[in-house]
């Protein structure tokens, strides 16, 4: 069924075996003068291994100090150079091909690095930026051309397949391309034709250097989604410059960091969301056209060939889920993918953090250099409790490592509040990881036992050698007076539909359990109002989660009181402090408590003192994202 994305196809003069690449994704894994690391490579080296057609690295910056990031790949010497000759090696190595981006950050260049690159067409900030860049002269632009060559030139040098021109996503090509930046009146402002000519004078500079049959590619915004931003018209124009040009692939993309959730779109998007953008560029060029954007099933990805939108389909986030996505689909191993959920708390979530790229639902990914699943010489007999997803990961992991586990839940069914987790509005694809964790748990011929409550009694005649404690977190309850009546009722038994709410509800906490209820009742046609008692709303939330449903509290018109407490809740009123003066919200029908939860842990202490050793995990610890009570899960069991 899936033959056409198995396709061989030729980008230049380089063959890839199939359709699916890996696009460019910063990892931060690079060191902070450049280099390639172990980390760096074991993760490509990975991709490789799975099948991908093509990994397309993370950006090269053309010279220092020029990163979003403040980690960032370079190559600006002959040491750096020499560093990123192993990764090309071991990535051919392991069958596959690979590329690099090269890219300067202009405006958007990181803010806790030196200044003395944040430059730009012309000298004014992007809506999220913090400081005004300076204006780069014509001599500073014909250098930066120069710098491309030369970075091409390195890659090249360095056993790299192909380079990317990075000329999306607000950064500095993409600035001169855009009238939303671009307000020069001299050769490189004003006309489209203008606005193209640093590209192009790039794309020149990069042929003269590398040679005609080394395959440039070049990556697009095809519409920015901003006022005056880059339109789908213009980048028709743009792309078929490129290919006159002598580029020899079209990687199509969207948006700038001030809208980062058309770059990478959380769950609440739709699938395949912008591929109707790179038909339009393949309508123009006879190049190959590259699509990414929530694209994360095999099924998704060849109704995109097959509709003729793309040549070639980027899945970035699906090759963080799945490494091995490629050859599992090509062997018809459907139910052994790990599916990109959209959470967005590992990849984009992490490196906004300043931290390395991890992914939710597989927390191996580069983590390759140093998690490597090996035998245990004496199996244990390891007992998990609770069957969230959080105890399921020590149980796979555990039992992967050759012990013998038993897992208890006291529920008819394994996921726990991941179920729960997975109905607010576009979120349902959360549930793809239960099914695999389910399927994974019965091929390790783990014993699950379904609607038992364990006791200290059961476990000592279980003879576990250790237990591992995943029972979770139940909601906490404030104690505010009336909140104790018939009309107050808590975030998850709303979101199960466990009870009625009248027509106006106050939903008390605006994190993002209590936004997203807020917006799955105004969906279903309730007037909403939120009370948050900090200063803003969403806080801990992902950056581009929380852009969505801040939009969606706007389009929905849902009034939101922040630094606001709620001090008491009567039979048909709420009453909350702000600011030293109390407020009273009338005719409110229900009241949705989202005040988040407390660990649930009461079996530690009593196995202790019968001697068991005792690891706790996820929310049982310490009420924390799934990336990080998965994370745990997974290390109790590699550590058991």
């Amino acid at each position: 069924m899936y033959k056409k994305l198995f396709d061989p196809i030729k980008i230049g003069s380089l063959e890839l075996k199939n359709r699916l690449i890996v696009p460019a994704m910063s990892t931060l894994a690079a060191t902070t003068e450049g280099a390639s690391t172990e980390q760096f490579i074991a993760y490509h080296e990975r991709k490789a291994k799975g099948g991908w057609g093509l990994v397309i690295t993370e950006y090269f910056g053309i010279a220092p100090h020029v990163g979003f990031f403040p980690r960032m790949l370079g190559i600006w010497s002959e040491e750096l150079l020499e560093s990123h000759r192993e990764l090309t090696d071991r990535v051919h190595a392991a069958g596959g091909k690979i590329a690099a981006q090269i890219s300067h950050s202009g405006r958007e260049t990181f803010i806790g690095i030196s200044d003395e690159n944040l430059a730009a067409p012309s000298p004014y900030r992007d809506v999220e930026g913090e400081k005004r860049p300076r204006e780069l002269s014509v001599e500073e632009i014909r250098e930066i051309v120069e710098k491309y060559g030369d970075t091409a030139l390195n890659l090249k040098k360095a056993g790299f397949d192909a380079v990317e021109i990075y000329a999306a996503h607000g950064y500095l090509i993409s600035e001169f391309l855009s009238k939303y930046a671009n307000k020069r009146t001299d050769e490189y402002g004003g006309t489209l034709e203008n606005r193209c000519r640093f590209l192009l004078e790039i794309v020149a500079n990069i042929r003269k250097k590398v040679g005609d049959d080394f395959p440039v590619l070049t990556r697009l915004s095809t519409v920015e989604y901003m006022p005056g931003g880059i339109s789908i018209g213009e980048t028709r124009v743009i792309a078929m410059k490129l290919e006159a040009a002598g580029v020899d692939a079209i990687d199509c993309s969207q948006g700038i960091f001030t809208n980062s959730y058309n770059i990478v779109e959380p769950s609440s998007m739709e699938n395949a969301v912008f591929v109707d953008n790179s038909e339009e560029i393949k309508k123009v060029v006879s190049i190959p056209v590259i699509t990414a954007g929530r694209i994360n099933e095999g099924n998704l990805a060849l109704s995109v060939l097959e509709a003729g939108k793309a040549d070639i389909i980027g899945m970035g986030r699906a090759s963080l889920a799945d490494p091995d996505f490629p050859n599992k689909l090509r062997e018809g191993r459907l139910d052994e993918i790990r599916y990109c959920i959209g959470c967005i708390q590992g990849c984009i979530g992490e490196n906004m953090r300043g931290n390395n790229c991890h992914c939710l639902v597989n927390p191996e990914i580069d983590r390759e250099y140093e998690l490597k699943i090996t035998k245990v010489g004496k199996a244990k007999n390891i007992i998990v409790v609770g069957g969230g997803v959080s105890g399921c990961e020590a149980a796979i992991v555990a039992a992967e490592r050759g012990h013998n586990v038993t897992l208890i839940e006291k529920d008819n069914k394994l996921g726990g509040l991941w179920h729960v987790a997975a109905l607010p509005p576009g979120k349902t694809e959360f549930l793809t990881f239960v099914q695999w964790q389910t399927k994974k748990l019965k091929d390790l011929n783990v014993t699950v036992k379904l609607n038992t409550e364990a006791t200290k009694e059961m476990l000592i005649g279980l003879c576990a050698d250790e237990v591992i404690i995943a029972t979770g977190g139940k909601p906490f309850i404030p104690p505010i007076p009336g909140v104790d009546g018939e009309n107050v009722h808590q975030a998850n038994d709303v979101l199960m539909q466990n009870c009625r709410l009248g027509k106006n509800v106050v939903v008390a906490g605006g994190g993002s359990v209590g936004v997203e209820t807020a917006e799955y009742l105004a969906m279903y046609g309730h007037s909403v109002t939120i009370v948050e008692m900090l200063d803003d709303i969403l806080n801990g939330c992902e950056r581009e989660t929380a852009m969505l449903l801040r939009k969606a509290i706007k389009e929905y018109d849902i009034p939101v009181y922040t630094s606001s407490k709620v001090i008491k809740i009567g039979s048909d009123t709420v009453t909350i402090e702000r600011k030293g003066k109390e407020i009273v919200l009338e005719e409110v029908d229900s009241v949705v408590i989202a005040a988040g939860s407390r660990p649930y842990n009461v079996l530690q202490s009593p196995l202790e003192e019968a001697g068991i050793p005792v690891r706790v995990v996820g929310d049982s610890l310490i009420v924390t994202n799934g990336l990080r009570g998965i994370y745990d899960g997974y290390m109790a069991g590699y550590e058991v």
